[in-house]
């Protein structure tokens, strides 16, 4: 049961980013969309860092949420802002289709 429990918090960290970050470049907001995965990042490296030096975190709660949560945010927020960025230069170049 853990093992399910464990596997639905990662698809649940990873989808959602994916789902935002998605909607967020379909939109145009590319600059809010970087800035995001850039934080998820920062906190991915930040728990990197208290894992390993005493920086008042438990190493191993540390460790656990950079692997458990933020692995797979950032690669949800990474392949969400491939596709909306895809998905948006295809309609650009369907309406410049229908403009001509």
């Amino acid at each position: 049961m853990t093992q399910v429990l464990v596997l639905g918090l990662m698809l649940a960290c990873a989808a959602v980013p994916f789902a935002v970050l998605t909607g967020l470049m379909r939109a145009g907001q590319s600059g809010l969309t970087l800035t995001i995965i850039a934080v998820i990042g920062a906190i991915f490296v930040i728990l990197i860092y208290a894992s390993g030096r005493p920086f008042g975190i438990d190493p191993v709660f540390a460790m656990s949420v950079a692997m458990l949560a933020c692995i797979p945010a950032l690669l949800g927020s990474t392949a969400g802002a491939l596709l909306g960025w895809l998905l948006r230069r295809q309609d650009d170049r369907r309406i410049k289709k229908m403009l001509r």
